[in-house]
């Protein structure tokens, strides 16, 4: 029987592990049920293809014959994700699972598709019979290029972890709280949603194709005026045609030039390591992280090299790895490292490539570290690394690399040192203004020297506008910045951090997303051997709700296989709003082991820790680990634990020895004290800080009327008060702040919700509440049921139903 849709043979295919239809037979009793679940579920008659014989190891001598390839053009793919199936040397995972994904995105419909709900989803519908260790979601979710979603057939209890049954012994022993009859439901009416989708897409109009065809790498307004003129004719004439086609080459062109430059990028990776002697001197490192940014940017002009960027190559100063660790991580073929030591009152410059496959040194040299011929010397080293490498300049490529940034050494030498502050700014969440200022002041200092470098004025609009956005800059830098990129804009308009500037200002400064995204993407376009505006592309579509395209990027940043911290843990949070828990936690983690200084990865995976599991045991020996090696108090943390605990004392004890600044906004700290007293059943004292939140949070709205968070703090303080219609306006208003930016937005309902669970109006939290966790946000049912504010609500019949329809969180 063929497929409802013409062009394909099946409307399903069943793909699994032969191991896991063996004993019970589990695989072929689950086709069965949704045989007859489908039959119930659609008019039509739905064809499911299932071996019953498949394929199992994988040898060099197997191929897969014209029937089998043939089977796989289906509408809907669905492997049953086992302990085994995750492998790359299993017939199913090869020749069916990476099969029909290859397949699928270049077939008429695509991979991902759009609901009628307005969801997107994939072809793909996982059917999962065990929870899996950390490595094999990883591997699924790099082949399938997102998140790993589908419908759970596990039984876990403790010390089991086995396939859900149809007729269970003990059924509400299953942790899951989940039964094989609804999940077989989940399965066919997953199906139904897909195969409808795909159907309604089959009738689209012509015009509606057109619009939705996308050039690779972004359209540009001059080809979208073209579609829209297209579009605009009501008749399809010899005009139109031609445009149309002129529109499909332009996009294959586009395509192929990308692809071939990435491909060649990829054959000459190579990073740059700083190292000091000794390793304690903080001018030495100065020197050496500036000369290692320096000799990395010059290398980036030779176009048929692909260099490691800055934040990859700043976090190994001086450090122990080998070479081989090092390619491992770094995912390079070669190695430049630049050693400054102390020689009597002089300083010399040790630089030396390496080949990191076989570990051998293929060139190095000493120089005189003298600052007024920096700028020459880093021109020879990098011409000498690429002679070494058999690169061939261009003239272009030549005219670049001895192109001097500045003609003064002390606006280079002032330039490398604001470049040093920055950078180590951008990659720390919990630094002082002082971190920015300093590197503004470095940018001041080189470009008095040299008032016309464009590259200082580029990145002290970066420092202003990361600044601004951290909240440890005021607002009358969001227009210094905007003149910066103007200066450095009319210098040289072809710098690529004129474009990243702008990304930054639109994006952190005047939150207009779009313009954001145009220009990142124009870097990308400048440089398409650096992924940092791919990233940051990422981050902005994550802002907007775009999760889809937010992820998509994020799987091709994965695949460069960063190692910064700040881009890692910013992966684990995007996983952590799409509820997928465990690859949150492996890439905080992957954060931390990179930069186990750096406080916000361990905060971000104690998050996620309390929002999978709801306790604290393991985020307790986390948070311990953090204080010791970063050497941050984390007050605020240690006062959420202890309340999440319900030890409400200890957690008094931590706020009154704290100080504001041991807390993430002004007005948290009056706000804890608070909701502590208020469960300490001492509701004259709650009072007393709930008016203190409120006089201090006022004054911080002075400086920052628009301030969402401010906001909803007040409203919260409000509630706390009794101020019904003044607290349900500051939360109701907050939101509305925050209705571009959808990240921030989800943060603000569930201060909303709070706001309406101490008011006692339990119908207007409950509908928050299911919203939080139908939706991406850092919310959980485990959470709710965790966190002490929350109470209120647990013992309402509307509440369990909630909980109970969101448990697989």
């Amino acid at each position: 029987m063929a497929s409802i849709i013409e062009g394909y043979t099946y409307d399903i295919f069943i793909s699994y592990r032969q191991k896991d239809n063996k004993g019970d037979m589990w695989v072929s009793e689950f086709v069965e049920a949704l045989k007859t679940e489908l039959e119930s579920t659609f008019k039509e008659e739905i064809s499911v293809y299932f071996d019953i014989n498949p394929h199992d190891g994988l040898l060099e001598t197997h191929d897969v014959d014209a029937s089998l390839k043939e089977k796989l053009k289906c509408l809907v793919f669905i492997p049953v994700i086992s302990r085994t199936y995750c492998d790359p040397n299993c017939f199913a995972w090869e020749h069916e699972f990476k099969a029909f994904i290859e397949q699928a995105v270049n077939d008429r419909f695509g991979l991902k598709i759009k609901l009628p709900s307005g969801n997107v989803s994939t072809r793909v519908l996982p059917v999962r019979i065990h929870d899996l260790n950390p490595d094999d979601i990883t591997l699924c979710e790099t082949t399938l290029g997102g998140v790993l979603r589908g419908v759970d057939f596990i039984y876990k209890s403790s010390g089991v972890n086995r396939p859900l049954q149809p007729n269970e012994d003990h059924p509400k022993d299953n942790l899951n709280k989940t039964y094989y009859r609804d999940q077989i439901n989940k399965v066919a009416n997953a199906i139904d949603e897909i195969i409808h989708s795909l159907k309604r897409d089959t009738d689209k109009p012509l015009e509606k194709a057109i619009a939705e065809q996308k050039v690779p790498g972004g359209t540009s307004n001059r080809i979208k005026k073209q579609i829209k003129t297209v579009l605009s004719l009501k008749i399809l004439n010899k005009k139109n045609i031609v445009s149309i086609f002129f529109l499909i080459c332009l996009s294959v062109a586009i395509y192929l030039i990308y692809r071939t430059h990435y491909l060649n990028n990829n054959e000459k990776t190579i990073a740059v390591i700083p190292f000091t002697t000794p390793s304690n001197d903080n001018d030495l490192a100065t020197y050496a992280i500036g000369s290692m940014q320096e000799i990395i940017s010059k290398l980036q002009e030779v176009k048929s090299l692909t260099v490691r960027d800055m934040l990859s190559s700043q976090q190994y100063l001086d450090t122990k790895k080998s070479p081989a660790k090092l390619r491992s991580e770094l995912n390079t073929n070669y190695l430049v490292e630049i050693s400054i030591r102390r020689v009597a009152k002089s300083l010399k410059m040790w630089v030396g490539l390496t080949n990191t496959k076989n570990e051998r040194q293929i060139w190095s040299s000493q120089y005189d570290f003298n600052e007024e011929q920096l700028m020459p010397l880093f021109t020879k080293i990098v011409q000498i690394i690429a002679r070494n490498l058999n690169v061939n300049f261009s003239n272009y490529e030549i005219k670049n690399i001895e192109k001097d940034l500045t003609k003064d050494p002390n606006a280079y030498l002032n330039y490398l040192n604001g470049n040093v502050r920055l950078f180590t700014a951008m990659g720390n969440k919990f630094v002082d203004s002082v971190s920015f200022i300093s590197a503004i002041k470095m940018y001041d200092r080189a470009i008095e020297f040299d008032p016309g470098f464009a590259n200082a004025y580029a990145r002290r609009a970066i420092a202003r506008s990361w600044g601004y956005y951290t909240g440890q800059l005021n607002y009358a830098h969001i227009e210094k910045c905007r003149e910066d990129i103007l200066f450095a804009e009319r210098i040289n308009k072809d710098l690529p951090d004129v474009q990243i500037a702008y990304g930054f200002y639109y994006y952190y400064c005047k939150k207009d997303y779009l313009n954001a995204l145009l220009s990142f993407h124009t870097a990308t376009i400048m440089d398409p051997g650096n992924y940092q505006p791919l990233f940051y592309m990422a981050l902005v579509y994550r802002k907007m709700g775009d999760w889809e395209k937010s992820q998509s990027l994020i799987q091709k940043v994965i695949k460069f296989n960063p190692q910064e911290a700040l881009y890692l843990t910013n992966i684990g949070l995007s996983y952590a709003y799409l509820h997928n828990f465990d690859s949150a936690l492996i890439y905080h983690q992957k954060a931390i082991d990179v930069n186990p200084e750096w406080a916000s990865p361990y905060l971000n995976k104690i998050q996620a820790l309390v929002l999978k599991y709801g306790n604290t045991s393991e985020a307790h020996a986390l948070l311990d680990s953090a204080i010791k090696k970063t050497h941050e108090s984390l007050t605020e943390y240690k006062v959420l634990l202890a309340i999440y605990d319900c030890k409400y004392a200890e957690a008094l004890k931590e706020v009154e020895k704290s100080n504001v600044n041991d807390f993430l906004n002004k007005g948290n700290r009056d706000i804890y004290f608070a909701k502590i007293y208020n469960y300490l059943k001492n509701p004259k004292m709650a009072e007393i800080y709930y008016d203190t939140a409120r006089i201090v949070l006022n004054l911080e709205l002075q400086k920052d009327s628009n301030n969402a968070k401010i906001h909803s703090l007040i409203g919260i303080a409000d509630a706390g008060k009794g101020k019904r219609e003044k607290a349900i306006a500051e939360g109701i208003f907050a939101v509305e702040l925050e209705s571009k930016n959808k990240v921030d937005e989800t943060d603000m309902i569930i201060n909303l919700a709070e706001i309406y669970t101490m008011l006692g109006m339990s119908d207007e939290a409950l509908i928050r509440i299911d919203y939080l966790l139908k939706n991406q946000s850092s919310f959980s049912t485990k959470l709710l049921q965790l966190d002490p504010a929350w109470k209120p609500l647990l013992p309402l019949k509307e509440m369990q139903t909630i909980i109970e329809k969101h448990n697989n969180n």
